[in-house]
């Protein structure tokens, strides 16, 4: 390696880099591009051991080079042959004729020189190493050579023997018998034979590249689109004034102007315009001033979303003056790279040392012109003549305004800053005032259509335009974006017009409907349909690698995020938008399958693609035996061929930890290819986590992303992961939101929706009957002489209140996922009250069961001791302070509930609403443990009352009866108490499928898992549909009783039937 890179003074980084780096192209071509490694004892480089690699590659045929020593990767690739030889023939110069012939490939490299110059025989002058500037031009052999020597191209036929028998002349042209000068004798010498041309050529060696990139194109080793996607670049176009060089220096920061007084008798006089932050006559001195360079990021939800921004410097007085103030406009996919440069001044020279100043930055949306945030930076050195401040401010969601009372504003509101809320607040004012505390009036002369938001020290209004006007006071309109025709957005993609105050390339940009991308929304989006193999096992989502294979550079890798459906588990649509060639999926963690392999990119294409088992990528560990796979990697790449050669494995990719590697047919066998993939490469979204529930923020590219994606902890998920499909907290939202189809009617619903409908009003029906039978028969004095009958009360209440509450519940949730119901308000009221009073109404129709059951209990323990106006006065308590408990711990929820607006990546359309709750880890956990302890307690005391209820009478009768079997007495008890029983033991076994499916199915991870979720959630509401049957009908009293107040009402509509008649 020293031999070539001695002779070059300074190593380039990419060269230095090629020669530490293995780098899967160049490995075996020949030519040593690795310094040596040393492994086991012994120097590796990229050329040693290559037994196991072909030489003829993707990468070495037709390449110029004799990568092979017997040149097989360059046979056929010359389009012009000297010779018309047979296939698997080399051309060379025959040593005894001096004229071309064909020689056999098996000849070629055999230790045996049969051509002039020994072309056959590569290894006997070729530099075995590469350099991007070393030329080796020292390859034709001296056959007849005692000691061989390789002499230089220049000096064949240079009329000197520099071989020592003439090798190197002896095929070259004589002289000509013409007269010298004429004709014939120029043409003679000056224009080499074709013989002399080969072999000079063929004793040159042109360099060698040390570095090749990815490819998929075997000859040209170029990948060409379709398309040319130019980079967009924002520019600024600064005239330059040319003025004599006298005049030159006299306005040293300005513009020196010749300002005619009188142009009929040629008076004139000189004057300098200057910048704002220069003044005097020469524009000598320099004003003080502030300087900011801002930039700015947005949420996902506002990536397209066009805002003004006004950058102002303010001081502290009453007044609140706006010394300067700068104003443009931001669009994120526009402006995501671009950083804004400001300058402010003062409004009074020098500035009042008194005062305390600062940048006032404020944020409006510019469609609408909702106010959106506002920022405030101190001057913290306010001694410094230029202060320079530099900002990346994030722009909040714009539900985030934060409202205060601290401050007294007369004509306006107290706003907190978003960047110092808990400190810092201000009076944003009503148009037509001004002041600290909104107190100064001032005519507003902006237009009517826009907003007015204060005033300049120079008293000029200062106006906030909407979209598509401009000027100080917004009159003037810009018009490009008005014209209806093609020259603007097409396929419905909104046109926003550039900002006036700056220059740009483009006098719009084109925010594009989802499906279309370009300029102008003129290209459609590819699209990738996949279906997958029922032998492949889903998760909730899966990852899908985009490679873009670039000319001269490495391979561009593009990745998303995608939630597969419930309602459509087996396949997939995505749009893309930007060029690729290879597309892979990720179904799990490094769970590759290739998708898709295009040589060149199609734009607007559809790819439909089957998803089978074949498609996976092998990891290396299923491919080598165990010394192979511990070999180091320079070692065991070498065998990275082998594998697909095996067509036992049937393979279309494999991976190591640094490569993904395609299989490819060349000639008549198939090869690897290999390109470097990062297999944890991650993004945090700038810091912008929309993500709850600990999920992950991804996005597809680390700069100006377009789409953000959560990637979700296991039993969580959704497009924000906003749900969670384990245990307890399960909520209908998350077993059958995703179920629903926007925009459809109920019959073409799914088949879990339909299903769900017809339980709903099943249950909705019972729930009713029930709760309305219950009333009827509990609402009575003689029952309600005890603490039983007043738990049996208020669990005929909640029973009903629980029908309606599940009824709104259910109802809601079909309709808003159906996009029937959308109005905000009207959600956020049912998404904090539902939620929170059905569960309240669900724990507390538990406990009072759960009383029901354990004053039954009491009752058998205290016998003739147990006083009923006790239990009463007892049972009153208890029902007031169970009420309290259940609303004391779950408080919590409706503050934690909210609204969260999903829309659709690749539809504009479909957006769904959903009631989610985020809790803080420290109250996730204290969820967690009260859904337990709400569950378990009542069970618990359902199952001891239940055996205290059997033994304890069945060992009363033991007692009296002690020549009889306890098992006897225990069957007998049985059968006379079993009204008393059936209650507490109906209620433990119906809690056990629900305690089954939570505990024993840790998640809902597929559409099937969903019917097995649904029924436990069902059953949550069997118990409270159930209170006649387990309490009523079992009781002979309480039968009794019902029939009594059925008569009493009976009676009584008769009489009140009558009496109309």
């Amino acid at each position: 390696m020293s031999t070539c890179d001695d002779k070059i003074n300074v190593l380039s980084e990419t060269l230095l880099y090629t020669r530490k780096n293995i780098s899967f192209q160049t490995i075996c071509d020949g030519y040593t591009e690795l310094y040596p490694v040393i492994i086991d004892g012994r120097n590796e480089t990229d050329e040693t051991e290559c037994q196991q690699w072909p030489c003829d590659n993707i990468y070495t045929h037709c390449d110029g080079f004799y990568n092979c020593w017997n040149g097989a990767d360059e046979l056929g690739c010359n389009s012009s042959p000297l010779l018309n030889c047979p296939l698997h023939n080399h051309i060379c110069v025959s040593p005894i004729t001096n004229q071309f012939m064909c020689l056999p490939i098996t000849k070629a490299n055999d230790g045996k020189i049969d051509c002039l110059g020994a072309t056959d025989e590569q290894r006997l002058c070729r530099v075995k190493c590469s350099h991007p500037n070393l030329l080796d031009s020292t390859n034709f052999y001296c056959i007849y050579q005692n000691s061989g020597k390789c002499i230089d191209s220049k000096n064949l036929c240079n009329k000197e023997n520099d071989c020592d028998n003439g090798d190197d002349e002896q095929f070259c042209r004589k002289e000509s018998t013409a007269a010298s000068g004429s004709l014939d004798w120029l043409l003679h010498n000056t224009f080499p034979t074709n013989v002399e041309n080969f072999l000079r050529e063929s004793s040159t060696s042109r360099p060698k590249p040390s570095t090749v990139r990815f490819t998929l194109n075997e000859k040209s080793h170029l990948i060409k689109n379709s398309r040319t996607y130019p980079t967009k670049t924002r520019s600024t176009f600064i005239p330059i004034l040319i003025m004599p060089p006298q005049r030159q220096y006299r306005c040293f920061r300005g513009l020196d102007l010749n300002v005619w007084l009188n142009k009929k008798i040629g008076i004139s006089s000189g004057t300098c315009l200057c910048p704002p932050s220069y003044y005097g006559d020469q524009c000598q001195y320099q004003n003080q001033r502030v300087s900011v360079t801002s930039a700015f990021r947005t949420l996902s939800d506002s990536w397209e979303t066009p805002f003004v921004i006004i950058i102002s410097l303010i001081d502290n007085s009453d007044e609140r003056i706006i010394h300067s103030h700068e104003q443009f406009t931001y669009l994120f996919i526009r402006d995501c790279e671009l950083k804004f440069n400001n300058y402010f001044i003062y409004s009074t020279r020098p500035k009042n040392q008194t005062k305390k100043y600062a940048i006032h930055i404020d944020i409006y949306e510019q469609i609408s012109l909702s106010y959106r945030a506002s920022f405030l930076f101190p001057i913290t050195r306010p001694f410094l003549p230029v202060h320079h401040r530099t900002f990346i401010i994030d722009i909040p969601r714009s539900d985030n305004v934060q409202t205060c009372s601290s401050r007294y504003c007369v004509h306006g509101k107290c706003i907190k800053y978003s960047n110092n809320q808990q400190a810092n607040s201000f009076c944003r004012c009503e148009p037509g005032w001004s002041g600290r505390l909104c107190t100064i009036s001032h005519n507003c002369t902006c237009s009517s259509d826009s907003l007015c938001i204060g005033v300049s020290a120079n008293k000029r209004s200062i106006c906030v335009c909407r979209i598509h006007k401009f000027g100080t006071r917004c009159f003037i309109t810009n018009s490009i974006c008005q014209t209806n025709d093609s020259s603007t957005c097409n396929n419905h993609g909104q046109c926003i017009s550039s900002d006036a105050y700056r220059t740009s390339q483009r006098p719009f940009t084109c925010i594009c409907s989802k499906g279309f991308s370009g300029d102008q929304c003129e290209i459609e989006d590819n699209k990738i349909i996949l279906s997958f193999n029922k032998d492949i096992k889903l998760s909730q989502s899966l990852f899908i690698h985009f490679i873009e294979v670039r000319n001269k550079d490495t391979p561009l890798r593009i990745t998303t995020h995608q939630t597969i459906p419930f309602i459509q588990h087996d396949s997939l649509i995505i749009k893309w938008s930007r060029p690729f060639h290879i597309v892979f999926i990720e179904l799990s963690k490094q769970n590759y399958y290739l998708t898709s392999v295009e040589k060149i990119y199609n734009q607007s294409s559809t790819i439909t693609k089957l998803i089978q088992p074949s498609d996976r990528c092998y990891h290396i560990s299923e491919l080598f035996n165990e010394t192979i796979f511990k070999f180091h990697l320079l070692r065991r790449i070498k065998y990275y061929h082998l594998p697909c050669q095996n067509s036992s494995f049937n393979l279309s990719c494999f991976y190591d930890d640094i490569h993904l590697c395609l299989c490819y047919d060349h000639l008549e066998t198939r090869l690897t290819n290999c390109f470097q993939f990062n297999h944890s490469m991650t993004f945090d979204c700038s810091g912008e986590n929309e993500c709850i529930n600990a999920g992950q923020c991804f996005q597809e590219t680390v700069r100006c992303h377009k789409r953000s994606m959560c990637v979700c902890p296991l039993c969580f998920y959704g497009r924000y992961c906003q749900f969670t499909t384990s245990g307890f907290g399960l909520s209908l939202d998350s077993i059958l939101g995703y179920h629903i189809r926007p925009h459809t009617t109920i019959t073409h619903q799914s088949n879990i929706v339909k299903v769900s409908i017809a339980l709903t009003v099943i249950f909705i029906l019972a729930g009713f009957i029930n709760g309305i039978l219950a009333m009827i028969t509990f609402n009575n004095k003689k029952i309600c002489e005890v603490g039983c009958g007043l738990y049996l009360l208020g669990s005929s209440i909640t029973t009903l209140l629980i029908t309606i509450l599940f009824g709104l519940k259910f109802w809601i949730l079909i309709l808003a996922q159906m996009a029937v119901i959308s109005n905000e308000l009207f959600l956020k009221i049912q998404c904090i009250s539902l939620e929170f009073l059905l569960r309240i109404c669900l724990n507390m129709d538990q406990w009072l069961n759960a009383c029901v059951a354990c004053e039954r209990a009491i009752t058998i323990i205290k016998g003739t001791r147990f006083v009923k106006r006790k239990s009463r006065q007892a049972a009153k308590l208890i029902i007031v302070t169970l009420l309290i408990f259940n609303i004391t711990t779950l408080i919590y929820d409706p503050i934690y509930r909210q609204l969260l607006e999903e829309k659709n990546n690749d539809n504009d359309d479909e957006k769904r609403i959903w009631c989610i709750v985020d809790y803080s880890p420290s109250l996730q956990v204290f969820n967690s443990i009260m859904h337990i302890f709400q569950f378990f307690a009542p069970f618990m005391i359902n199952l001891i009352s239940a055996i205290i209820l059997i033994t304890k009478k069945s060992q009363q009768q033991s007692n009296v009866h002690t020549k009889r079997n306890f098992r006897e007495i225990l069957r007998e008890q049985f059968r006379q108490h079993k009204h008393l029983l059936i209650a507490p033991v109906l209620l433990v076994i119906l809690a056990i499928p629900r305690l089954i499916i939570t505990f024993t199915s840790k998640c809902m991870q597929s559409s099937n898992e969903s019917w097995l979720f649904l029924i436990g959630y069902f059953i949550t509401f069997i118990p409270p549909m159930l209170t006649f049957v387990i309490f009523i009908l079992p009781s002979k009293f309480y039968k009794k009783e019902f029939k009594t107040t059925i008569t009493q009402y009976r009676t009584n509509v008769t009489k009140r039937l009558q009496r109309l008649v």
